[in-house]
């Protein structure tokens, strides 16, 4: 009996140590809202008023959000453009869903890991966030991930 209650505790403590609590964030320049990790704490918030910069409380981990009109087409041609500036910076994509106005993408460099969501906004404008985290991590952060996913949304159905 003794065991199971230590077991019971163990595995309790280890659930609160991995579930995080958040809060939302708006962004009124874009129209777009998404849930953080009240763990993080902001590193930068630009004038422009486009997103938010933030760091995991031990600084491996970064974390930003933000929003920006599309200048090179569409939705799709955005994200593509942008897939190309991380491949470019030496990520190597291993995972990349798309639909007409969404794109989530993840790839790895070195011992790091980086995730990529963007939704279509209206005014031709896209949301976007990015994670970037050490691989060992990766368990820790997937359910935040998970989480930010289904949270990134606009504020307003598009005309």
């Amino acid at each position: 009996m003794l065991r199971r209650s230590v077991v019971s505790i163990a595995v309790l403590v280890a659930s609160a140590a991995t579930a995080a609590d958040f809060a939302t964030y708006e962004n009124g320049r874009f129209g777009y809202s998404i849930d953080l990790p009240t763990d993080f704490k902001t590193v930068l918030t630009p004038e422009n008023g486009d997103g938010i910069s933030l760091e995991s409380s031990d600084r491996s981990t970064k974390l930003s959000v933000w929003g920006n009109y599309l200048t090179e087409g569409g939705f799709a041609q955005e994200s593509k453009l942008r897939w190309k500036f991380e491949a470019d910076d030496g990520w190597k994509f291993t995972y990349e869903k798309r639909g007409p106005s969404w794109a989530s993408f993840s790839g790895i460099k070195g011992d790091r890991i980086i995730y990529l969501r963007q939704i279509a906004l209206c005014d031709d404008a896209m949301g976007n966030f990015t994670l970037e985290y050490p691989s060992v991590a990766q368990k820790r952060y997937g359910p935040v991930i998970e989480r930010m996913v289904k949270t990134l949304k606009a504020q307003r159905r598009c005309d």
